[in-house]
C-alpha cells in the first residue's frame, strides 16, 4: 500500500489506502490469478519445508480480505487459495510469520473506511490453514490510524514491527510473546513518512529501515541503527530519482542487506533492488523485472540459503490501469552483482 500505487487502487478518502521485458530465463510464474485484484504477498518457508503465502484480495470497492495458498514443491505449484480473514471490514497488508513453537501468526490492518477506524490486528493458526482473529494490537495510541504492519522475528523469538500512522510517520514496536502484547513506546523511525519496513542483522545487532517520503512522486530513504529506540542517524537517500515506492529490506545469508523497490517507468512500475553491506552505502540498483505491458508492484522476496538469489513475489497488473492484479513469482532473482559482490556466491 502506498499513496500513489496506481490510480485504479487509490482510496479517494485517504492518502494511504492504498497508500520493457524480463531478462532471459526469468519469466514470471502465476501463483494466484484470475479476474480481480490479488495483491500484497507475504511469503515464508515453514518448518516442514512448504511455502506459505498470504495476500489480500480486493473487491470492486477496494475492500480486502486475506487469503492463503501453500506450495509443497518449492513454489512450482500452489494450492487453491482459501480465505483466512474475511469480514465486512477492510482487511489488508498481511505480514505472515511462523513462531518458534511452530504456530503461525498473521498481522494486518483492519477498518471500516474512515482513517480513524484503522487499527492493527493479529490472527493465529496451528496449521497455516485455519486462522482465528485474536483482536486489536495495543500500541499505546489513544485513537486509531495505524496501518501497514511489517513484522520480523529475531533468533531469540522477539518480534519487531514497523508500521505507519495515518497523517503521521513511521514507528516501531517490539513483542516478547509472539505478538500478543507490544511495547507502548511509540518509537519514531521517521516523521512524515509512509510504508516503513525493517530488517535486522543478528551478527552486529544492526537494524535497517526503509520508507517512502513525499506525496506524489515519492523518494525512498533508509535509516540504520543498533539501538531500536534511537533512529536519530541521518536518513540515506536511497532512491530519489523519479517516482519510487514499495521498499522492503531483507538480510541475506552473507550478512548483506538487499532492499527491493519499484520505480515508475512511464505509466507503469518496474522492480529493482539495491545491495548494501552496512545499510548506508548502497551498490547501484539492479533490474529485477521490467515489463512494458504490465505494472509490477509490492515486491516481497523469500530469502533462502543462496547469497546471490532469492525467490521473488509481487503483484502484477496487466494491462496497466486495468485493476486486474495477480500474484506472480520469479524462482531465482539475482540480487548480488558479481562486479560488486565478494567471492563466488552459490
Amino acid at each position: 500500500m502506498r499513496p500513489r500505487l496506481r490510480r485504479s487502487l487509490r482510496l479517494a478518502a485517504t492518502l494511504l489506502l492504498f497508500a520493457g521485458h524480463a531478462p532471459a530465463g526469468r519469466a514470471q510464474q502465476t501463483v494466484s490469478g484470475g479476474s480481480g485484484a490479488d495483491y500484497q504477498p507475504s511469503v515464508l518457508r515453514a518448518a516442514d519445508g512448504s511455502l506459505l503465502l498470504a495476500f489480500e484480495r480486493l473487491d470492486a470497492g477496494l475492500s480486502g480480505d486475506l487469503w492463503v495458498t501453500r506450495s509443497t514443491d518449492d513454489g512450482a505449484s500452489w494450492s487453491v487459495p482459501a480465505a483466512v480473514v474475511a469480514s465486512a471490514a477492510n482487511e489488508r497488508h498481511p505480514a505472515l510469520l511462523q513462531l518458534g513453537d511452530g504456530t503461525f501468526v498473521l498481522f494486518y490492518l483492519k477498518g471500516t473506511g474512515t482513517s480513524a477506524s484503522y487499527r492493527l490486528y493479529r490472527a493465529t493458526s496451528s496449521d497455516g490453514v485455519t486462522f482465528a482473529e485474536q483482536g486489536q494490537l495495543q500500541l499505546g495510541w489513544p485513537g486509531g490510524g495505524e496501518v501497514n504492519p511489517h513484522v520480523i522475528r529475531h533468533p531469540d523469538g522477539t518480534l519487531t514491527m514497523s508500521y505507519q500512522r495515518l497523517g503521521g510517520g513511521s514507528y516501531l514496536a517490539q513483542s516478547a510473546d509472539g505478538g500478543a502484547s507490544w511495547d507502548q513506546l511509540r518509537t519514531v523511525i521517521a516523521a512524515s513518512s509512509q510504508l516503513p519496513r525493517i530488517a535486522f542483522r543478528p551478527a552486529d545487532g544492526r537494524y535497517l529501515a526503509t520508507y517512502q517520503v513525499g506525496s506524489s512522486s515519492l523518494d525512498i530513504q533508509a535509516r540504520t541503527t543498533t539501538d531500536p529506540r534511537d533512529w536519530s542517524a541521518a536518513a540515506v537517500p536511497l532512491a530519489v530519482d523519479g517516482d519510487n515506492h514499495d521498499s522492503l529490506p531483507v538480510l541475506m545469508p552473507d550478512g548483506a542487506f538487499v532492499v527491493f523497490q519499484i520505480r515508475a517507468n512511464g505509466s507503469q512500475y518496474d522492480i529493482y533492488s539495491h545491495r548494501s553491506l552496512d545499510g548506508v552505502a548502497f551498490e547501484p540498483r539492479l533490474v529485477q523485472h521490467e515489463s512494458a505491458d504490465a505494472s509490477d508492484v509490492q515486491p516481497h522476496p523469500l530469502v533462502g540459503t543462496s547469497t546471490a538469489r532469492v525467490q521473488l513475489y509481487w503483484g502484477r497488473e496487466a494491462p496497466p490501469g486495468s485493476g486486474d492484479y495477480d500474484i506472480v513469482r520469479l524462482a531465482a532473482a539475482t540480487v548480488a552483482d558479481r562486479v560488486f559482490a565478494d567471492g563466488f556466491e552459490p
